[in-house]
Order: structure tokens, then sequence, then C-alpha cells
């Protein structure tokens, strides 16, 4: 079943689904959400009113992360989870960040090159203001110099404009407009994020069997937790009064779930099923496993990229024949 996204600020981001022709197929992707336990909260379940550290005001479920077996034969403590967040309100603060990362060192190389090809050094960007290197610029005289100080004042606005957005968080204008305006960039984020490019989230199609959404972006480096009392209760659901109850008997509860009006109910909604859940707990342990090494020396980068293109006469390529 093919799918796209749309950008569209006035109305919403949205997964639109073509229609399937295989029937099976369609099944499949529904099958990625089923119906959680009736009896613990078991690896893969969500639940709604997860806590998360920037993200309380968005919303949170949590997807379980404890291991099967240790819920089963009551060995965990605690209950530990993950926030999943709203794609949208991911869009807007993490996704955010990573575009405007991107838009900002990609200037930035644009703009030490605009200087380079003026017949500066680049290093200036670092000794002096930056109002001293528009004025610097501005003198030039020769054509190809004026063309380089065009470049180097385009790509300076958008630097500042992806800094500019940043620094306006969480108002939303500034970030709309930044996206509007990198929507390459933005595409190849969404890619690398639906592709499970991008180490520290993944991306969840929805949290409960037949939801219509955007979508949920899980935070793979904010592990949470639920002590075992309170999850327990929480698998028969917890709204404002109750909570109120549990936080006056165990204080320590009241940073474990979000749950500050009647509207609020805390609750399984649904699991992540096979192999999803897999596939989920591999990116997840992968993510704190790696090793980390010396990279190798760019002396030796410069060495390897120097053998090609070959020259027929080289006889140092050791070739076969």
């Amino acid at each position: 079943m093919g799918y796209c996204l749309t950008l569209d600020w006035d109305g919403t981001l949205a997964t639109k689904l073509g229609l399937a022709a295989d029937t099976e197929e369609d099944d499949g992707v529904l099958g990625m959400i089923g119906n959680p336990s009736t009896t613990e909260l078991t690896q893969g379940t969500i639940f709604t009113c997860a806590a998360s550290e920037d993200y309380s005001d968005a919303a949170p479920r949590g997807l379980v992360i404890t291991a099967r077996c240790d819920v089963a034969h009551g060995k965990a403590p605690v209950i530990s989870y993950v926030p999943l967040i709203s794609f949208r309100a991911w869009l807007f603060r993490d996704g955010l960040r990573l575009l405007a990362s991107r838009v900002v060192a990609a200037n930035r190389g644009s703009m030490r090159a605009a200087l380079r090809d003026a017949g500066l050094v680049d290093s200036i960007l670092d000794t002096l203001s930056p109002q001293t290197v528009r004025e610097h610029l501005a003198g030039l005289k020769e054509k190809s110099e004026q063309k380089a100080a065009e470049r180097y004042s385009v790509a300076e606005v958008q630097k500042q404009a992806a800094e500019a957005a940043i620094d306006a968080m969480p108002q939303t204008d500034r970030a709309a407009d930044l996206f509007n305006s990198q929507a390459k960039e933005y595409q190849r984020i969404l890619q690398d994020l639906l592709s499970n490019g991008i180490s520290d989230y993944h991306f969840i199609e929805r949290s409960e069997a037949g939801e219509q959404c955007e979508g949920y972006v899980a935070l793979l480096r904010e592990i949470r937790y639920l002590p075992v009392a309170l999850a327990t209760e929480l698998q028969e659901g917890i709204d404002l009064t109750r909570f109120v109850e549990l936080c006056r008997d165990h204080p320590r509860y009241s940073d474990k779930l979000i749950i500050v009006d009647r509207d609020q109910y805390a609750m399984p909604v649904g699991v992540l099923q096979s192999p999803f859940i897999e596939l989920f707990m591999q990116r997840f342990t992968n993510l704190y496993a790696r090793i980390g090494v010396t990279d190798f020396s760019p002396e030796l980068m410069k060495s390897l990229r120097g053998i090609v293109p070959f020259h027929a006469r080289d006889d140092s390529t050791c070739l076969s024949r």
C-alpha cells in the first residue's frame, strides 16, 4: 500500500493512504498495533498520560520496553518505557532542531566557500564579527568577488533564519517558515525518519488499532519508568481523582504520569506487535550498545581517495588480471 506525506501548514500534515489493491497488505499495516493485554503491561504496550521532559504539554504516550519475561515473573521493580510523541509535536521541536542544525551546518560551509572565492581566508568567521565581515565584503570591486559576496549573503540569511526558529521555540510561525523554505531538506529528514535512519528516534504509524493520525515518534534516548504498583493501577485505568489519591499516599508518583484535568485518563490503548516490537527493541538496543573507537586519520582517507581514478600505467594498482 503506497502513501505520501503532504506538508500543509494551514491544514494538517496528513499521512494520505492510497487505496490498496491487496487486502492482505492493508491488514499487515493495520496489524502493527493490536489490543493491549488486560492483565499486564507487557513489552510493547502503549499507554496514555505518559511523562516526557520536553513534551509534557503534548499529551505524550508511553511505550513499554521492559522484557516480557521480567514482567511475567515479577522480576522488574519498575516498568520502563520511552515516550511516544505525536509527529506534529515532534516536528516542531526535535524535528525543528534537526532541520535547523543541518541548515546551519550547510550554510556555514557555503559562507566559508564564498569567503575563499572572494579571496579571503574563511577563518575570519571565527575572529571577526558578522557585521565586520559584511562590511568587508561590501567593499569588494571585482565582479567575481561581488558574486561570492552575494552567495555569502544568501547563505548567512538562511543560517540566521534557522537560528531564529530555534530561539523562538515553541512559537511555530518561524518554524513553519523554515520548513517551507527548506522543503527538500524536510523531505530528506522525513525519509531518514521513516526508514529508521535517525538513531535517536523511531517512527510508529499509530498507537492504537484503527487510529487515524499523523503517526508518533518514540524518543529512544528518554528512558522513564513506572513503579510496579502504579503500573498495576494503570492496567485498570487512572483518572484525575484516583491519581490525586495515589499521589497523596505515594508522593513520588506525582511526576510519573501527566494527569492534570478530568479529561485525562491513563490506560493501555494498544500494543506494538511482532515483528515491529522486535525491530523497535533492536534499534533501541543498538543505540546503547555501540562501541566508540578512534576514527581513521584524515591522511589515510586522503590517500585512499587518491587511488581513484586509476591510471592505465599505474603499477601501484593491485588489480587481478
